[in-house]
C-alpha cells in the first residue's frame, strides 16, 4: 500500500496535464468534477457526495463527485471545478496550489441523460477540510482509495427501466453503491494507481 505522498506523486506523473480546459459551451454543454483527495493516517481518501433528491435532476440521489456545469463567468474548467467544490461542500481550492492533473473527458453513455462533456480534475484538499454542504448535497463522506482498489467493481446496481432491469457495475461503500458516470470516472482514476 502506497503512502499519501507516493500516491500523489504517481497521480501527478500519470494524469493528463491541466490544459485543454477551455470552456466551449457554444459547441457542447460542459461540466467539471473534482476528485478531491486528503491524507488520513498517511493514506489517501477521496470525497464522495450524495446528491440531494430533486425532481428533474437525472442524477438525483446518486453518489457522485463535487462538480457541475460550466458557468459563462468561469475562465476555464478548472475554475468551474473549484467553484462547484466551494459551493457544494465549502472547500476552497486554489488552481495553482491544489489541482495536480486531469482525466480524459467523458460523456454519459445513456441516451436518457443530457449530453454533456464532463472533465474530471484531480486535486489535493487543503489542510482544513471541514465540510459545509449546500442544498444540492444531501451528504458527503471521505472514502479510502485503498478500499476502492481492493473491492473493485464487486457490486451490481440494478436500475429499473420499464419492465426490465439494467445492470451497472458498481463500487461498494457504506453509504451505497457508486455507479454510472461516477463509477467510470473512478475506474479511470484507479487505473493511474495500479502498478
Amino acid at each position: 500500500m502506497k503512502n499519501f505522498s507516493e500516491t500523489i506523486t504517481q497521480l501527478t506523473n500519470r494524469s493528463l496535464p491541466l490544459d485543454q480546459l477551455s470552456i466551449e459551451t457554444d459547441r457542447v454543454k460542459q461540466a467539471a468534477v473534482t476528485l478531491l483527495l486528503r491524507e488520513t493516517h498517511q493514506a489517501a481518501e477521496i470525497l464522495i457526495i450524495k446528491r440531494a433528491e430533486r425532481l428533474g435532476d437525472p442524477w438525483s440521489g446518486h453518489l457522485a463527485l463535487p462538480g457541475g456545469r460550466a458557468d459563462a463567468t468561469d475562465a476555464n474548467l478548472m475554475v468551474t471545478a473549484a467553484r462547484e467544490t466551494r459551493e457544494e461542500v465549502g472547500i476552497v481550492l486554489d488552481n495553482d496550489e491544489h489541482f495536480i492533473g486531469r482525466l480524459e473527458t467523458l460523456l454519459p453513455q445513456s441516451p436518457r441523460l443530457p449530453q454533456i462533456e464532463i472533465s474530471p480534475l484531480i486535486a489535493v484538499a487543503p489542510q482544513s477540510t471541514a465540510l459545509i454542504l449546500n442544498h444540492e448535497v444531501a451528504d458527503a463522506f471521505w472514502w479510502p482509495v485503498q478500499t476502492l482498489l481492493e473491492t473493485g467493481l464487486s457490486e451490481i446496481y440494478r436500475f429499473p427501466l420499464g419492465n426490465s432491469i439494467i445492470k451497472y457495475p458498481a463500487y461498494p461503500s457504506t453509504h451505497g453503491l457508486i455507479w454510472g458516470i461516477t463509477e467510470r470516472i473512478l475506474t479511470d482514476f484507479l487505473k493511474l494507481l495500479q502498478a
